[in-house]
C-alpha cells in the first residue's frame, strides 16, 4: 500500500495532516512518505537518491577507517563484506516505501551476495595474475554470472531460498598459525582526503545504481546490487597501491567471511521485514551479519587459515 492509497490526496489544513499521519502509522507506513506527497514524482526520486547516497558514502567511510586499524590484514578483509550500502539504502526504502519494499529487496540481495563470495574468492587469483586494476576488474565477470543464475529463481519466492556455496580450497603454508587480532588506532591518521573521498563516491554511486536499477527494472534485481562488489573492487585498489598486491589478496580473502555474513543478512532480511516491526528486523538482520561473518573467520582463524600471507609468497 502507497503513500498516497493511505492518505489520499495531500491537505494543507493541520488536522487532515493530523488524520492522515495517523492513518498512515495504523496502515504500518511511513511519515517520510506523507511530506514528500506535496513535491513532484521527480524530486520525490531525486530526494531518495540523494539520502541513499549520502548514508551509503558515509557508512562505507566509518567501516573503512575502521577496518583499516585491524590486524591482520585477513581480518580486515571481514569488513569490507559489512552490508553498509544495503543498511543506508535500506533504511531510506523502509522510511519512504515501507518494510515489504525491503523484503523484496533483500531477496534480490541473496543473489548478489553469493556473487560477492565468487567476487572475494576470485580477487586473490586475478590479482596475482593480472595485478591490481585488471585483477580486481575480472572478477566482476564471476559476481555478474552468479546473480544471473541465482535471480530466476529468486524471483519465484517470497522469501530468500537456502544458498549453497562452492567449496574452496584455501592456501596453507607450513603448520597452523593463530595470529593475534588487534586494533591499531594510530592508522586512522594516515588515511588521506583522497582516500576518504574515493570511498565515500563508490559507496554513494552504488547506493544510486541500486535505486536506479530498482526504480528501472525492479525492486528484487535492484536488491541484488546492494550487494554490487564495488566498494570491495575501491578498498583492494587503494590497499594494493598503498601496501602492496599481498596486503590486497588478503583483504579479499577476508571479504569472503564478511560476505558469507551478507547472505544472512539479506536472508534475514527477506523474512524479517514481512514479519517484524521494522526496528527490529534491521537489528535482527545485522546480528545476523556479525554472528555468521565473524563465526566464519573465527573457523578459519582455528583452522590456522586466517593470518596474512608470508612475505616470501609476494609476487
Amino acid at each position: 500500500m502507497t503513500g498516497d492509497e493511505v492518505s489520499g490526496a495531500w491537505s494543507p489544513w493541520p488536522s487532515v495532516r493530523r488524520s492522515a499521519r495517523a492513518s498512515a502509522l495504523a496502515a504500518g507506513g511511513s511519515l517520510l512518505r506523507l511530506p514528500l506527497q506535496a513535491v513532484g514524482d521527480d524530486v520525490r526520486v531525486i530526494a531518495e537518491l540523494g539520502l541513499k547516497a549520502l548514508g551509503g558514502g558515509v557508512f562505507v567511510v566509518v567501516f573503512a577507517l575502521f577496518a583499516q586499524t585491524l590486524r591482520p590484514k585477513r581480518f580486515a578483509g571481514v569488513f569490507a563484506g559489512v552490508p553498509t550500502v544495503a543498511v543506508a539504502s535500506l533504511l531510506v526504502t523502509a522510511a519512504v516505501k515501507g518494510p515489504a519494499a525491503d523484503a523484496v529487496a533483500c531477496t534480490g540481495m541473496v543473489a548478489g551476495s553469493v556473487g560477492m563470495v565468487a567476487y572475494a574468492m576470485t580477487a586473490p587469483t586475478t590479482l596475482r595474475w593480472w595485478g591490481t586494476m585488471r585483477g580486481c576488474v575480472v572478477p566482476l565477470a564471476a559476481w555478474s554470472a552468479v546473480v544471473a543464475a541465482a535471480l530466476p529463481g529468486l524471483s519465484a519466492a517470497p522469501a530468500a531460498q537456502g544458498v549453497v556455496l562452492a567449496p574452496h580450497r584455501w592456501h596453507r603454508p607450513g603448520p597452523v598459525r593463530r595470529p593475534r587480532l588487534g586494533l591499531d588506532w594510530g592508522k586512522l591518521r594516515e588515511a588521506g582526503m583522497g582516500e576518504i573521498a574515493l570511498r565515500f563516491g563508490f559507496g554513494a554511486a552504488t547506493s544510486v545504481l541500486a535505486g536506479l536499477v530498482s526504480r528501472e527494472i525492479s525492486p528484487l534485481v535492484g536488491g541484488a546490487f546492494l550487494a554490487f562488489p564495488a566498494v570491495l573492487l575501491a578498498s583492494l585498489t587503494l590497499v594494493s597501491d598503498e601496501e602492496g598486491q599481498r596486503a590486497a589478496r588478503d583483504d579479499a580473502r577476508g571479504a569472503v567471511a564478511g560476505s558469507i555474513g551478507m547472505i544472512a543478512f539479506a536472508a534475514v532480511g527477506s523474512v524479517s521485514f514481512n514479519t517484524l516491526p521494522t526496528a527490529a528486523a534491521f537489528v535482527v538482520a545485522i546480528a545476523s551479519w556479525i554472528v555468521v561473518a565473524l563465526a566464519a573467520y573465527g573457523l578459519a582463524w582455528l583452522l590456522g587459515l586466517g593470518d596474512d600471507e608470508p612475505q616470501q609468497l609476494t609476487s
